[in-house]
């Protein structure tokens, strides 16, 4: 998990700076090192739901049903009648 963060983050934080120097280059149009930094953010945490709901799905595949039905599998938590 830590890799996919830190991953989407440099990536972001290269392309997101390189865009904008190029848009300045060739339209004249500044885009301002604060709003750099919150689109790398905001790319970063994008990333990071993506890449947690992926494991999440993935580890939900691997889970297994429990043996028996409800009444059996409660152990003590469940209720006296």
């Amino acid at each position: 998990m830590k890799k996919t963060v830190w991953t989407s983050f440099g990536v972001a934080l290269v392309l997101v700076f390189a865009i904008s120097e190029v848009g300045y280059y060739f339209t004249g149009i500044y885009v301002d090192v604060l709003l750099r930094v919150a689109l790398v953010f905001g790319v970063t945490m994008g990333a990071t739901i993506f890449a947690t709901s992926i494991d999440l799905i993935q580890n939900l595949e691997k889970e297994k049903p429990l043996s028996g039905n409800v009444r059996d599998t409660l152990g003590p938590d469940r209720r006296k009648d």
